[in-house]
Protein backbone atom coordinates (compact mmCIF):
# COMPACT_ATOMS: atom_id res chain seq x y z
CA UNK A 1 0.00 0.00 0.00
CA UNK A 2 1.63 3.35 -1.38
CA UNK A 3 1.24 6.30 1.11
CA UNK A 4 -1.17 8.41 -0.32
CA UNK A 5 -3.17 4.98 0.28
CA UNK A 6 -2.61 5.00 3.67
CA UNK A 7 -3.69 8.61 4.07
CA UNK A 8 -7.12 8.01 2.20
CA UNK A 9 -7.65 4.72 4.16
CA UNK A 10 -7.27 6.97 7.70
CA UNK A 11 -9.57 9.82 6.12
CA UNK A 12 -11.83 6.77 5.13
CA UNK A 13 -11.80 5.48 8.50
CA UNK A 14 -12.39 8.75 9.83
CA UNK A 15 -15.53 9.65 7.55
CA UNK A 16 -16.89 6.06 8.58
CA UNK A 17 -16.87 7.50 12.26
CA UNK A 18 -17.98 10.74 11.42
CA UNK A 19 -21.18 9.17 9.58
CA UNK A 20 -21.77 6.64 12.44
CA UNK A 21 -21.67 9.30 14.79
CA UNK A 22 -23.86 11.49 13.26
CA UNK A 23 -26.48 8.37 12.34
CA UNK A 24 -26.42 7.20 15.58
CA UNK A 25 -26.89 10.43 17.33
CA UNK A 26 -23.24 9.54 19.07
CA UNK A 27 -20.08 11.42 19.94
CA UNK A 28 -17.37 10.59 17.62
CA UNK A 29 -15.28 9.53 20.72
CA UNK A 30 -17.65 7.02 21.76
CA UNK A 31 -18.22 5.65 18.12
CA UNK A 32 -14.01 5.37 18.37
CA UNK A 33 -14.05 3.24 21.09
CA UNK A 34 -17.20 1.22 19.98
CA UNK A 35 -15.27 0.30 16.56
CA UNK A 36 -12.24 -0.18 18.50
CA UNK A 37 -13.55 -2.40 21.05
CA UNK A 38 -15.42 -4.85 17.83
CA UNK A 39 -12.57 -4.43 15.88
CA UNK A 40 -14.06 -2.47 13.23
CA UNK A 41 -11.55 0.00 12.29
CA UNK A 42 -9.16 -2.75 10.74
CA UNK A 43 -12.01 -4.31 9.43
CA UNK A 44 -12.87 -1.21 7.62
CA UNK A 45 -9.04 -0.59 6.69
CA UNK A 46 -8.80 -4.13 5.28
CA UNK A 47 -11.81 -3.84 2.86
CA UNK A 48 -10.44 -0.08 1.77
CA UNK A 49 -10.59 -1.51 -1.78
CA UNK A 50 -13.88 -1.43 -1.76
CA UNK A 51 -15.39 0.35 0.40
CA UNK A 52 -13.79 3.48 -1.24
CA UNK A 53 -16.07 3.07 -4.34
CA UNK A 54 -19.09 3.49 -1.77
CA UNK A 55 -21.10 5.93 -0.15
CA UNK A 56 -20.53 6.95 3.32
CA UNK A 57 -23.55 5.88 4.14
CA UNK A 58 -22.94 2.60 3.08
CA UNK A 59 -19.82 1.81 4.87
CA UNK A 60 -21.25 3.30 8.04
CA UNK A 61 -24.11 0.19 7.02
CA UNK A 62 -21.02 -1.93 6.63
CA UNK A 63 -20.02 -0.72 10.13
CA UNK A 64 -23.54 -1.62 11.31
CA UNK A 65 -23.33 -5.02 9.95
CA UNK A 66 -20.06 -5.98 11.60
CA UNK A 67 -21.51 -4.59 14.87
CA UNK A 68 -24.75 -6.51 14.78
CA UNK A 69 -22.95 -9.22 14.05
CA UNK A 70 -20.76 -9.03 17.25
CA UNK A 71 -24.58 -8.84 19.20
CA UNK A 72 -25.93 -11.73 17.75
Amino acid sequence: MSEQDIKDCNLLVIAAVEEYAQKHNMKTENVLQLFGKHNVIPAIRSQYAVLHMLDLDEVALFAEDMLKQVNA
